[in-house]
């Protein structure tokens, strides 16, 4: 029984740190610059200057990132010539051989950060707790959605 209670408790605080976490909708954008696995620097300035930027922190050994490739991809092509830009933030610390490993093995099409530590401090000014977490950030720098899952990119972004 006192396991069952100590279950129901963690349970219950864990509902309670979801349901407080993450960014909210409308709250400015916390503002970064990060390597990207060319070497250039990005800023998320200078990513929303030609329009909205999807923000997707992942890990290598993601599952549901792994999934979402083919995607991301689509969605980077599809939207391209709206000015969008998908930028995938590595969180876990990985060194950038093993991104660019990643990203070459899976094809992946879209900017890949690879900032290692910088990018870890990110991934906690915007409150990630899981992989994947996505921001979709307005080209005001306001945060138009924040989540789990791939927003519907037709409410923001116009064929």
């Amino acid at each position: 029984m006192k396991t069952l209670k100590i279950l129901v408790i963690l349970l219950l605080s864990l509902h309670g740190l979801h349901a407080y976490a993450g960014l909210k909708t409308g709250a400015q954008a916390p503002s970064f610059s990060l390597a990207g696995l060319d070497g250039k620097q990005y800023s998320l300035e200078q990513l929303r200057a030609n329009g909205p930027v999807m923000l997707v922190f992942w890990t290598t050994d993601c599952v549901y990132c792994y999934m979402h490739v083919s995607d991301f991809n689509r969605l980077q092509q599809q939207y391209r010539d709206k000015g969008f830009t998908i930028a995938a933030i590595n969180f876990a610390g990985e060194h950038a051989q093993e991104i660019r490993e990643y990203k070459n093995d899976n094809k992946l099409e879209y900017l890949l950060l690879a900032d290692r530590l910088k990018n870890i401090d990110v991934a906690q000014a915007y409150k990630v707790i899981g992989s994947p977490t996505i921001v979709l950030v307005a080209q005001n720098g306001k945060v138009l959605f924040y989540g789990h899952s791939i927003p519907d990119l037709a409410k923001w972004l116009k064929h």
